[in-house]
């Protein structure tokens, strides 16, 4: 992770930004981090939540993951950061994090709170599904959050999280009516308009059998030169169904004959 520099011009670490780290949204006290590291993953894993309290508890529990030495070569295996996703991952450079990032429960939370979302009828005309639009900020707030997650993403990464709201109602949210009505669009191979910039490409919807939970997967789109006109591709969209407790037990036993 390249940290956001100072005013002389330095990096707050010695990291560049082709690393594979790893950034968690939202961490709260999750062990996420942890089993990373505890399964082979060398890191360094970037924690990050909107509360102080929270990362200052964080911090004590893993010291010894961390570097106290800020002359030692070794790699820093976690950093917890207090930011907000909302406003733009403000302490991150653009195109820094070289892993991925990972969201638990943020999104969903925002999503179920909000409530009824608003619709478009076969004629393409929008419905609100409620009188007074009280989910407008839930879904301004999930829509700067996919922007900020987009920002710090470097290209062809994964963004990953979880929930059990079905994509006809979570793609919506996060992609927005114009974003989703693209992706679902009659010819699935079809290209988006040139004149309209593709965040995301390879959008995977995967159901955890074992879990009853659906892994949302986007992919940052390669960049484009705002002066060449290019043919960004595809966005494409596939739901897949996965067992990954049997994985974890060995695999599934063979049949007998």
């Amino acid at each position: 992770i390249q940290r956001r520099t100072g005013g002389n011009g330095s990096t707050d670490d010695n990291n560049n930004n082709n690393n594979e780290a790893i950034l968690i949204l939202g961490c709260g006290n999750s062990k996420l981090g942890e089993q990373f590291l505890i399964h082979s993953f060398i890191g360094p894993i970037l924690q990050l939540d909107i509360s102080s309290k929270v990362i200052q508890l964080m911090t004590q529990r893993y010291h010894n993951y961390l570097s106290s030495d800020e002359e030692s070569t070794v790699v820093k295996r976690m950093e917890f950061m207090v930011d907000d996703a909302s406003t733009g991952l403000t302490s991150l450079e653009p195109s820094s994090v070289g892993g991925g990032v990972i969201d638990k429960g943020l999104v969903d939370v925002l999503h179920c709170s909000a409530g009824p979302m608003m619709q478009r009828d076969d004629n393409d005309n929008t419905t609100v599904a409620n009188d007074d639009d009280a989910n407008a900020e839930e879904d301004d707030m999930i829509q700067r959050i996919m922007s900020s997650v987009h920002n710090v993403l470097q290209p062809s990464r994964p963004f990953v999280f979880f929930s059990r709201s079905e994509p006809k109602w979570m793609l919506r949210r996060v992609l927005g009516h114009d974003g989703y009505h693209d992706l679902m669009s009659d010819a699935g191979s079809q290209q988006r308009r040139r004149s309209k910039k593709m965040m995301w490409r390879d959008v995977e919807v995967v159901k955890l059998v074992d879990y009853d939970l659906l892994l949302y997967k986007f992919v940052k789109a390669e960049e484009v030169q705002d002066d060449v006109e290019e043919d960004q591709g595809e966005m494409t969209y596939a739901i897949n169904r996965r067992s990954y407790l049997k994985r974890l037990k060995g695999g599934t036993k063979k049949n007998k004959r």
